[in-house]
């Protein structure tokens, strides 16, 4: 597994922003601690100087008190190396001391003297021959703005530095293990996050080497990003699936509609060719064929329609129109159709009502439906039609008085080459696209189709059309 694995690189980047979040830690810890413990011994230097200097002078007095030094060893505690203190005199000379140091490891400096004259405290830091820091504060005492006396008050800092030392060794050793657990349990939890990336990597593996559109990834419980993009990867499988069931039947259905008119014209043409036959019977054969030929190019025609709706190559002139007008004429030209098999033609009635639509695609919609009503009617029947201004969609009726449709075949007329009756519809000349066109065209201009039907009784196709106000707000989005 290379670095260009998304679960290295989540790891690796979650223990790179965690390093840098305690290495910061550590070092604003290290400074904040180090600061609060000089800060702590320099707060305590300033107590214990003011400490020495009320109880070592005398108000008026210019010399120390006899006995200082070992009341402040008891009461101070300065009986060991961590805490001293020294007491000079206005010219800088010692006075009085704690047994426990020896003042010339670290002499009253010129400018602890100075600052002193000044009425100024000094915080000094000194290294013994022994390699033990210690704090120093010189505290001056000045009486009429005239520096009579300087307390020095020191403590040792080797408590404070062996602090501040495993201090470091904590954090130097803590960081490395943090990171290394922190490592493992990114590593895990990317794994684990991802796991469902890893199914659909493989899924979409086994689909691409097997062909198998059948299979889903298991859905995980929580409803994440990983979850959502599960289901989406999911109701994609199912939409390629049902894609290349309908296509397969779309390859299907029209090679067998196709084969059927070409089967006729070869045994035709080859039982003609066998003899010599008359005028008429040559005649015959032709218009059969011609026949077999126009049922092809219907075919193929439509098929011409549906692939370049599927391509959205099919451009829509749509313009301010009349719908009543079209109903009008198409009902006229079907009249033709219908009166061969006396079939009544019935406009019930036609509100007027504009629509933002193409004019052509509009005629062959109707022309479909009332074509279907037609074919499926049987010979004294009635195909009523009825247009309504409703309040924001044109509703447009087309009633037959047909054999009608059953329910478990109901769903599926929209669908290409579907035929309830398969052998009629044939023998009629249809291609069993003419529904799929009519609710393209329908859906194109942003409408709807609805078909109720019963068996025996007839079929009511509901076409709902926005009118044309909403059909411009419609199609511009």
């Amino acid at each position: 597994m290379g670095f260009t694995s998304i679960r290295l690189k989540l790891t690796a980047w979650y223990v790179a922003l965690l390093a840098i979040i305690l290495i910061l830690f550590g070092l604003l810890l290290y400074f904040f601690l180090s600061n609060r413990l000089y800060e702590g011994v320099d707060n305590s230097l300033k107590v214990s100087a003011r400490v020495v200097a009320k109880t070592a002078l005398m108000k008026y007095a210019s010399a120390p008190m006899p006995g200082l030094e070992y009341f402040l060893n008891q009461f101070m505690g300065y009986d060991n190396m961590n805490k001293f203190f020294r007491i000079y005199d206005g010219s800088g000379n010692v006075g009085s001391r704690s047994k426990n140091i020896d003042g010339s490891q670290f002499p009253l400096t010129q400018e602890a003297y100075s600052r002193a004259v000044k009425g100024e405290d000094t915080f000094e830091t000194f290294l013994l021959s022994e390699g033990h820091p210690v704090r120093v504060l010189t505290m001056p005492i000045r009486r009429n703005k005239k520096l009579v006396n300087l307390v020095q008050v020191g403590t040792s800092l080797q408590a404070v530095n062996e602090t501040m030392k495993n201090l470091k060794i904590f954090l130097y050793t803590a960081i490395p293990a943090i990171l290394g657990v922190a490592t493992l349990v990114g590593f895990f939890m990317a794994r684990r996050a991802l796991n469902p990336v890893s199914k659909i990597t493989q899924t979409a593996r086994d689909i691409s080497s097997g062909h198998d559109l059948s299979k889903r990834i298991p859905v995980p419980p929580a409803q994440d990003e990983i979850g959502k993009l599960v289901v989406i990867f999911n109701d994609m499988l199912e939409r390629l699936e049902n894609s290349f069931v309908h296509m397969r039947q779309f390859s299907s259905d029209a090679s067998h509609e196709l084969r059927t008119p070409l089967t006729v014209l070869k045994g035709q043409s080859e039982l003609t060719l066998n003899k010599v036959r008359t005028l008429n019977e040559y005649q015959e054969v032709l218009s059969s064929n011609l026949e077999e030929i126009n049922y092809m190019s219907k075919v193929l025609e439509d098929l011409f329609v549906l692939s370049k709706a599927d391509e959205n190559k099919i451009r829509f002139d749509c313009k301010p129109i009349s719908l009543g007008s079209i109903i009008e004429e198409v009902c006229k030209h079907a009249e033709v159709l219908a009166d061969e098999k006396n079939i009544e033609i019935v406009i019930a009635y036609l509100e007027p009502v504009r629509i933002n639509g193409d004019a052509v695609r509009l005629r062959q919609m109707i022309w479909n439906i009332l074509n279907n009503g037609i074919k499926y009617t049987p010979p004294g029947g009635r195909i009523k039609v009825s247009l309504q201004n409703r309040e924001d969609t044109a509703l447009l009726t087309v009633e037959d008085t047909g054999i009608g449709i059953s329910a478990e075949n109901l769903p599926n007329i929209f669908n290409r080459f579907y035929r309830v009756d398969k052998a009629r519809s044939r023998s009629e000349g249809g291609s069993g696209l003419g529904l799929s066109i009519s609710q393209y065209i329908v859906k194109a201009h942003k409408g709807r189709i609805d078909v109720e039907s019963q068996l025996g009784k007839g079929t009511k196709f509901k076409i709902h059309l926005p009118k044309l106000e909403s059909s411009r707000e419609a199609l511009s989005a």
